[in-house]
């Protein structure tokens, strides 16, 4: 017994161990507070209204609480700075409209164990104190219907508009549309000549101003061939000891560098051919199970792979490895050299120039394409708003501080030259060019088809001549004005040819950004406007109600987004399964 209390008192010892202090803390809304203690007690009758059954529905509870006490504190604060004001008469006038249900109860105001209006109403005029009572009660829950209904009443929704509004949704349609869509002539190309004339054509497009290119020495950061030569000297002393009987997996969480599995005893999982890089993947399926591979080498480094399962997949043979991975790091040395070296062609570069000091001390010398300062980035070299702004700021041949970049590579620069205007070569962006010249050529086949269509073809064999053209026809039905079309998007000139086209004719050709549509109107229900007249009242209604409702929550939600929110909840609650708070 005396076993059983003691465990029981460690029990609770642990418990108020893994949560907060009932005084910390737990919600601020601004300058509102809410300690642990304080928040346990809102959310405990919180559950007992709406009584959770299971750990979901306390956690969204629990959210659903936080929500609220957000939702009291904008209220209060816009009821303060006066967004809406409430007078004793108005309140009065609510509690004779809605009359409490704590007032009802009262035996004094009841006649045969039913609440008597009259008396109630003549308690109001004969008793200050009880009607100073009533007016504090229903203003303590009146005060935020008003709010709502002032923020609501400030917007009022247009007849007209919500009649506009229901004639475009009662207004719909079936068509086919022949799409005719330039991406898909893919047996139309452009030449390098034809692309070469093109950039003649379109060269004052690619005009830049105010460019800059930089000469610089990389020094890499990368492994040595002494380095690669040690990871691969690793990788087979974890072979041999393998081969000697280590635990593999064991091995695996001291050794490999694939931090993602390591401590899982470097498993993988299934997997089929081409999942894994190649090397991998050949030295993989060429290991019998239960068998663990020599190190093949990959982009990644040294594996050693073991196979413990294979089965036929969906989509061929499976099997199921671990690995541990011996990674090729920059030793000390290396990193150390990269510095030395660095600063050493760095020094001479201030005394000669960096040309001159790259080739007196043999290293290659090279040079960034052009860049500009609204790119935000030296082509080569990578993102640096240091190094970019040094670049317009001083003028060719001026010497940077030593760059390093991210990754850990060393950069000696100097600024090179300057382009008040600046064209691309030909050369330079050829394979852009032929692509764009490609483009343009097959947006040029694309509308002499559409054009052939109407110049040489009865509307009636359009569609089986798209099929035979194997262009997109597609087919939307139910379709309103102003909606989207699947593969086609919003276009306002195609919706607009669509209704304005009578049933079972074809739309003239509309043209959007180098895209041609010709449909034909196969169904057209149009709006009923006597049930308009029937309904509109209550149509009208609804809408002003949505309306309302729409500039109530947008008004919430911008005043909600102003707010500073520290949430520590999570600290005190397991807000995605069990509840874990104590009971204060």
């Amino acid at each position: 017994m005396k076993r059983l209390i003691l465990l029981a008192l460690m029990l609770t010892g642990l418990l108020w161990a893994q949560n907060m202090d009932p005084k910390a803390t737990l919600v601020r809304i601004n300058e509102k507070t809410y300690t642990v203690a304080e928040y346990d007690k809102i959310l405990t009758d919180y559950f007992k209204h709406y009584k959770p059954k299971t750990v979901e529905e306390e956690a969204k509870y629990n959210d659903q609480c936080f929500e609220e006490l957000i939702g009291r504190y904008v209220y209060d604060k816009a009821i303060k700075a006066g967004k809406s004001k409430l007078t004793d008469a108005q309140v009065l006038a609510e509690a004779k409209r809605n009359v409490p249900a704590a007032v009802k109860g009262i035996p004094d105001l009841q006649t045969n164990g039913k609440f008597d209006k009259k008396k109630f109403e003549d308690a109001l005029k004969t008793a200050p104190p009880f009607k100073k009572m009533v007016i504090e009660h229903v203003r303590g829950y009146y005060q935020y219907t008003k709010l709502l209904d002032d923020i609501k009443a400030e917007v009022e929704v247009d007849a007209d508009s919500v009649k506009t509004q229901w004639i475009k949704d009662n207004d719909s349609l079936d068509a086919s549309i022949i799409f005719f869509d330039y991406n898909r002539m893919h047996n139309v190309n452009a030449s390098e000549e034809e692309a070469r004339t093109f950039y003649a054509e379109h060269r004052e497009e690619y005009r830049r101003e105010d460019g800059r290119d930089l000469r610089y020495v990389k020094f890499s950061s990368a492994p040595s061939a002494a380095d690669s030569l040690a990871a691969k000297a690793k990788a087979d002393s974890v072979y041999e000891q393998l081969m000697a009987g280590a635990d593999f997996a064991e091995m695996a969480a001291n050794y490999s560098d694939d931090t993602s599995n390591a401590q899982s005893g470097g498993e993988l999982g299934w997997f089929g051919k081409g999942r894994m890089v190649p090397p991998f993947e050949e030295a993989a399926f060429n290991t019998p199970v239960g068998s663990i591979s020599r190190p093949a080498e990959s982009g990644f480094g040294w594996h050693i792979i073991k196979v413990t399962g294979e089965r036929e997949g969906t989509q061929g043979p499976e099997i199921e490895a671990a690995h541990i991975l011996i990674r090729p790091f920059a030793s000390k040395e290396s990193l150390q050299a990269l510095k030395a070296n660095s600063a050493a062609l760095h020094e001479l570069a201030q005394e000669k120039g960096l040309i001159e000091a790259a080739e007196s001390l043999g290293y290659e010398l090279q040079t960034t394409p052009v860049f500009f300062a609204q790119d935000g980035f030296i082509p080569q070299i990578g993102r640096d708003s240091v190094l970019l702004n040094f670049a317009f700021k001083n003028p060719p041949n001026s010497l940077a501080n030593i760059f390093f970049s991210p990754s850990g590579d060393a950069y000696v620069i100097e600024t090179a030259n300057e382009y008040p205007e600046w064209y691309p070569t030909f050369e330079e962006q050829k394979q852009s060019f032929i692509a764009r010249a490609t483009s343009a050529k097959r947006m040029y086949h694309t509308h002499q088809m559409a054009k052939n269509y109407l110049n040489n073809l009865e509307p009636s064999m359009y569609l089986a001549q798209a099929e035979r053209d194997s262009l997109n026809i597609i087919e939307i039905t139910d379709h309103h004005l102003d909606k989207p079309i699947s593969m086609i998007g919003k276009i306002d000139e195609l919706n607009q040819a669509l209704f304005e086209t009578a049933e079972g004719e074809f739309t003239g050709l509309v043209e959007h950004n180098n895209r041609w549509f010709l449909a034909r109107i196969n169904k057209r229900t149009r709006p009923d406007l006597t049930v308009w007249d029937k309904q509109k009242t209550q149509i009208i209604k609804e809408a002003n109600d949505k309306y309302k409702q729409d500039h109530l929550n947008k008004w919430y939600l911008n005043e909600r987004k102003q707010l500073n929110i520290i949430d520590n909840r999570a600290d005190q609650y397991d807000l995605s399964s069990l509840r874990k708070a104590i009971r204060l």
